[in-house]
């Protein structure tokens, strides 16, 4: 018989029991939960136990102080940035983190993609090169078992740091490979050659002149892993060209676009795609990219037609791929979460066969006969000499786009990039404008910019510089640009400045007496007297001055073609 302090004895052991046993089970079945994904913190940490940062083989730097005037600008001059001062900095420097704090919560699966980080140079400078690939390297920012290998390409190098210096520092380095071009192939065939030897699930490209950063690798391979026909570009920062300081934002992202001169442009985040994304680290979608820093399924790679190899050096290949993956059924996107930073440098240092005019001309109308069906004509009219150039055989990349079903351009416009600002589809008139007393045209001088002055020039010429949209809304603009004057005085200049679509000081009335009115100021487009050079400027309107009279070539466009596809008026 069991007496009643036993009993309470007995009870009291049971459910102290009972509770240590729920609490096993509880964190057993907690932790099999949880061992299923980490956080990118926890990958940091883990990869730091798995691998410590290799010993790096010894460099003696250069001090600052024994840096004079000549040595800093033979740096810019071989390099377009300052070298000199780069070969000051340890090539395994800690860089700010300018993730969001969501960034740092993020949880991943266990089982990841493994990455291929290709790497292409040429005549790069040696501390800029090796802190490229020791920041990829660094298994805090790299973990280990994502990252496959890293893929070193010489592009015909002809600096002496770059032979056997380098052969002799890449044999001390783990998991990185040095593939050497028997010549000069430029960086799209260079990519290609590097892509045949990787054996990681993924590409991943990066420029020999940047610098990854914590969590930058994992984002973009768990979204190629979520959806494998998605081609993710990370946050470009910007590595400035003559401090070197790293410089970023958490929140300031722009997309990629391009203008009619198929020139790459960064544009603000359109509301429609603002209003899609759930999370500020949702990725985003872009129309385009810049093409340096990007990842994508090698797999997928080659069946959405990896390169063009027709194309020469580098330049529009971004362009190429971009529209390619949008319209053959991928997608194009920017992880929030993955930065790397990037030295824009003040010139290329970079010789291209024919001059880069001519190579980058010939890889712009092969990718615009390619992919951009009757909206190529919109880039001829800017380019009218491009028409005729010489491209080569586009056969194969036809057969390509026919074989993959893809879409046609209209539907990217419509569907990617509706804020496409399109020359002819809400205008009056597309064309030269022209002061008949002097034979002169209002022309942008080469690419146009944002601040930029406006000059009259002899009208033709075969340049696209004198193509003038004059929109319903009054406007006169060129892309995204308008004319622009804020100021009412004698001979005021006349500035290109981001359209607006308010008109206020954007607004032009073609008058019935030939001149062109600005209501903001009470006056009126004028050519500058002598004195003042050949300048557009405004003054008071008088329209018995020739100076104030001004024809159109109104040429109504319809890209899609028809019988008023093209005709014109004068007026």
């Amino acid at each position: 018989m069991i007496r009643p302090s036993s009993r309470k004895l007995y009870a009291s052991v049971t459910i102290t029991s009972l509770f240590w046993l729920s609490l096993v089970a509880f964190y057993f079945f907690y932790s099999l939960e949880s061992s299923a994904v980490e956080t990118s913190e926890e990958y940091s940490d883990r990869a730091a136990e798995e691998q410590q940062m290799p010993r790096l083989p010894e460099m003696k730097l250069s001090r600052a102080e024994d840096i004079d005037e000549a040595r800093k600008q033979r740096g810019y001059n071989d390099f377009g940035f300052n070298e000199a001062l780069s070969e000051t900095i340890s090539i395994n420097r800690t860089v700010p983190d300018f993730r969001h704090n969501l960034c740092k919560r993020q949880h991943f699966p266990k089982e990841m993609p493994t990455a291929s980080v290709i790497i292409i140079f040429h005549n790069e400078a040696w501390t800029v090169l090796l802190r490229t690939v020791m920041s990829v390297l660094n298994p805090k920012r790299s973990p280990p078992r994502m990252l496959k290998e890293i893929i070193i390409v010489d592009d015909f190098s002809e600096k002496e740091h770059l032979k056997k210096q380098l052969d002799d520092y890449v044999k001390q380095l783990p998991k990185v490979k040095l593939l050497r071009n028997p010549k000069r192939e430029g960086l799209i065939r260079s990519r290609l050659n590097g892509a045949r030897i990787a054996t990681g699930d993924v590409l991943v490209f990066l420029d020999s002149h940047c610098e990854t950063t914590m969590g930058w690798l994992a984002p973009m391979l768990h979204r190629i892993k979520v959806s494998r026909s998605a081609v993710v570009t990370p946050v470009i920062d910007v590595i400035n060209m003559d401090n070197f300081n790293y410089q970023g934002s958490v929140d300031q992202i722009m997309v990629g676009t391009f203008n009619w001169e198929l020139n790459f442009r960064w544009t603000a985040i359109p509301d429609r795609e603002k209003q899609r994304r759930k999370s500020f680290i949702d990725e985003l979608r872009s129309p385009t990219m810049a093409g340096g820093l990007f990842a994508i399924d090698r797999s997928y790679f080659y069946e959405v037609g990896s390169y063009d190899e027709e194309m020469e050096v580098w330049g529009a290949e971004n362009l190429e791929m971009s529209f390619r993956v949008w319209q053959c059924g991928g997608t194009l996107e920017i992880i929030p979460c993955s930065h790397v930073g990037h030295i824009f440098r003040r010139h290329s240092p970079y010789t291209f066969p024919g001059g880069v005019d001519h190579v980058v001309t010939r890889n712009t109308v092969r990718m615009a006969e390619v992919w951009m069906d009757e909206f190529k004509e919109l880039y001829y009219k800017k380019r009218p000499d491009a028409r005729h150039r010489d491209i080569g055989d586009l056969t194969s990349r036809k057969a390509l786009r026919e074989r993959l079903k893809c879409k046609p351009f209209r539907w990217y416009i419509d569907n990617v990039f509706p804020e496409l600002y399109i020359p002819g589809r809400n205008s009056l008139a597309w064309g030269p404008v022209k002061n008949p007393a002097s034979d002169l045209c209002v022309d942008t001088s080469g690419h146009a910019s944002e601040n930029q002055d406006v000059y009259l020039y002899k009208c033709g010429g075969g340049s696209g510089n004198q193509n003038w949209d004059y929109t319903k809304k009054k406007e006169l603009r060129v892309d995204d640009l308008c004319l622009d004057v804020a100021v009412r005085k004698d001979n005021a200049k006349i500035t290109l400045v981001t359209c607006h679509g308010m008109q206020g000081n954007q607004l032009w009335e073609h008058k019935d007496d030939k001149t062109v009115y600005h209501e903001s100021t009470d006056q009126c487009l004028d050519r500058a007297s002598a004195n003042h050079g050949e300048a557009v400027v405004m003054n008071n309107c008088d329209s018995s001055r020739a100076s104030q009279h001004w024809q159109f070539t109104y040429k109504f466009i319809s890209p899609t073609g028809g019988s008023n596809s093209l005709f014109e008026r004068k007026g």
